[in-house]
């Protein structure tokens, strides 16, 4: 009676979407819990509409049908609503006795197909289906052997004359490598093999993770369950915070989706009072589809911006373009005689004067082009346009506060206060005299209106976006001239800027044409998108999108290629690549026999009997290979660097060597 019940709950819970996944044919047996203890409306729907799992499972309480949620979880967590999948785990030796993972005390390791480490409280339940996860329990030494730093192999250096042997690596005097870097494979262990030469050296860390939103447009898994994306996050802004040094800071783009989950893992990790700003970044226009949405249109994303100690973080003034300030509206006219004798008269007055037309025709005459004039006046002619600011007495000195008062009681000159290190004050009747030179900038080579850089950066986002840097992607690629401010505020020649979730290579592409030394780490290949093709053509001066011309980029530099050297992740890639079970068949004895599985794997039964099993035969492909990649040591992903003379890695003697350099070791 117990198993008919349960096949009927089970056959009644594929019924909710949520629950099931079709595809993969998996049920989600944590969400069904997490929708018991929050009393899901469609579940309690679902549960009552069936007689048996209402008499079951509710109480009645005044004629109201009451969950009895205890039960259900009991039920839930004795009767293991698992699948096929998960009773193949079982047979082979994958699963973790008949405890949830949540209530183990080890540590979970968890790698999807953009690998990520995931410590405690995580389940394959957790996780939505849409993309592969692979789960592996670690005790603590094993973690440790993780994070050893890595061999390094396929090095190679780019110039403008093109692919080239990397024969030694360009050091400081103090050791530090000097050398524009970008590292190919899993960013966690790279972060972790980087601490043995930059912790503590690193000026700028920009990243723009995946933003958990559901929307996988641009390869990297963006559909992780919420538990799992803050604790991948956690992982990396754990080590990422000790590669910065102590005057760095990290900036990171992130939408409205997590921001408030980051904002507190970011306070845990930095600590609170290292939190400097939350720049809100306009990313789109109110056009397209998104006006048919019900509410506000969303336009917007985030930076967040922490410092890795804020007394010593000191970033540099940067200005931006505005409008021309319409109260600059008072023009010197004797500007070159004794300040006590200027005159004053508004500006539209010398500007018609200037072009002999009456104030009032002034517009009708220039048409369209009065402003572009008007602009160009106030420009050529900024040292003599002015505007008068009343002073607070609480916020002057004294000694201004003194002539204020001289110069309202005397309005026949101008006084004059003279201050070291400081801009002079001009003060007439009262009032200070502000000059338009003085909010003038040069931004992109070029001398216009500006004001101070605040928190809202509504100006970056350029009418080709999509056509930067040569790569085609559509979405989740970010605007050089954001990415180009962020590390004018932050850096200065010889600083670090790191990026370990460099995707099209946006931020090495920027670094590039500021002369700002950078290192960016990226897993996944992005074919003709890849920032290697990106950073050649910048390199070759091919690349003129973005700030290159701002920047009179005309090419130039290099950059060196380096991967972690695979093992099991090899092994993986050959697994995920299999067309079929007979693929994986053949690919089982390569995998015994070359590669590392996981020691409880019963290897034998297996292959002898396990594969050949009809009920095996029936699981997806999908399944199958989960199944496979279950049974790699996720430990042995890659090579770790004390192991790098090994015969079996095959590593070869220049890259022995390199990797010897890198870490400083012999």
């Amino acid at each position: 009676m117990n198993n008919t019940f349960k096949n009927n709950l089970y056959t009644l819970f594929k019924k909710d979407a949520r629950l099931w996944n079709e595809k993969t044919k998996e049920f989600n047996q944590t969400l069904l819990k997490d929708l018991t203890d929050k009393l899901d409306e469609k579940l309690i729907e679902l549960l009552l509409d069936n007689k048996e799992t209402k008499e079951k499972f509710f109480i009645m309480i005044k004629n109201v049908y009451v969950l009895k949620q205890s039960d259900l979880k009991f039920f839930i967590d004795e009767n293991k609503l698992d699948n096929s999948y998960t009773q193949y785990q079982n047979k082979i030796g994958l699963r973790v006795g008949n405890k949830l993972l949540t209530e183990r005390n080890e540590v979970v390791l968890d790698w999807p197909f953009k690998d990520c480490v995931l410590e405690g409280g995580m389940t394959k339940e957790d996780q939505k289906r849409n993309e592969i996860f692979f789960n592996e329990v670690l005790a603590k030494d094993e973690i440790d052997r993780l994070f050893d730093p890595k061999a390094l192999v396929n090095w190679k250096r780019y110039t403008a004359k093109g692919e080239e042997r990397v024969k030694e690596l360009k050091l400081d005097n103090d050791g530090t490598i000097r050398e524009n870097l970008i590292i190919k494979g899993n960013n966690l262990l790279a972060l972790h093999s980087l601490k043995e030469q930059f912790a503590g050296k690193i000026k700028l860390i920009y990243i723009d993770p995946p933003y958990n939103t559901g929307n996988d447009s641009f390869g990297y898994n963006d559909h992780f369950n919420h538990s799992t994306w803050l604790t991948f996050m956690k992982d990396r802004l754990s080590i990422a915070n000790r590669l910065l040094r102590d005057d760095g800071c990290i900036f990171i783009s992130i939408d409205n989706n997590e921001l408030s989950y980051l904002q507190i893992l970011l306070d845990d990790i930095f600590g609170r009072e290292n939190k400097q700003n939350i720049i809100t970044v306009k990313r789109s226009s109110v056009s397209g589809a998104k006006v048919i949405n019900e509410g506000l249109v969303n336009v917007s994303e985030f930076l967040i911006v922490y410092s890795k100690n804020r007394f010593k973080w000191k970033p540099n003034k940067i200005f931006r373009k505005k409008d021309r300030d319409e109260r600059y509206n008072n023009f010197i006219l004797n500007i070159d005689e004794d300040y006590e004798k200027w005159k004053f008269s508004p500006v539209l007055e010398v500007f018609a004067k200037s072009l002999n037309i009456a104030k009032k025709d002034l517009k009708k005459s220039l048409k369209e082009k009065y402003q572009e004039t008007l602009d160009n006046f106030y420009l050529k002619n900024s040292k003599k346009i002015i505007r008068f600011a009343s002073l607070d007495d609480r916020s002057v000195s004294d000694a201004v506060v003194e002539i204020k008062y001289k110069s309202k009681a005397d309005d026949s000159k101008v006084y004059h206060l003279k201050r070291e290190h400081k801009l002079d004050y001009y003060i007439y009747k009262g009032e200070a005299i502000l000059f338009l030179e003085n909010r003038l900038s040069v931004i992109d080579g070029e001398k216009v209106f500006s004001e101070l850089l605040h928190d809202i950066w509504n100006d970056v986002l350029p009418n080709d976006l999509h056509n930067e840097g040569g790569v085609s992607l559509k979405k989740g690629k970010k605007p050089e001239k954001l990415i180009q401010r962020i590390i004018e505020l932050s850096t200065k020649t010889n600083d670090i800027v790191l990026d370990y979730h460099l995707g099209s290579g946006t931020t090495a592409a920027v670094a590039h044409k500021l002369g700002i030394q950078y290192i960016g780490v990226e897993q996944l290949d992005y074919s003709e998108n890849d920032s290697i093709i990106r950073l050649r053509n910048v390199i070759s001066s091919k690349d003129q999108s973005g700030i290159s011309k701002s920047v009179n980029w005309i090419g130039g530099g290099d950059f060196v290629y380096v991967e972690l050297a695979k093992w099991n992740e090899e092994a993986k890639e050959k697994i995920l690549k299999a067309k079929s079970l007979s693929e994986l068949e053949k690919l089982f004895d390569e995998l015994y026999e070359k590669y590392f599985l996981n020691y409880n794997v019963k290897t034998k039964e297996f292959k002898e009997k396990i594969l050949k099993e009809d009920g095996f035969k029936k699981l997806s492909l999908d399944q199958q290979k989960k199944i496979f990649v279950e049974m790699l040591d996720m430990n042995q992903m890659y090579v770790n660097f004390s192991e790098r003379a090994d015969n079996k890695y095959n590593l070869t003697s220049e890259d022995i060597k390199l990797s010897e350099q890198f870490y400083q070791q012999k």
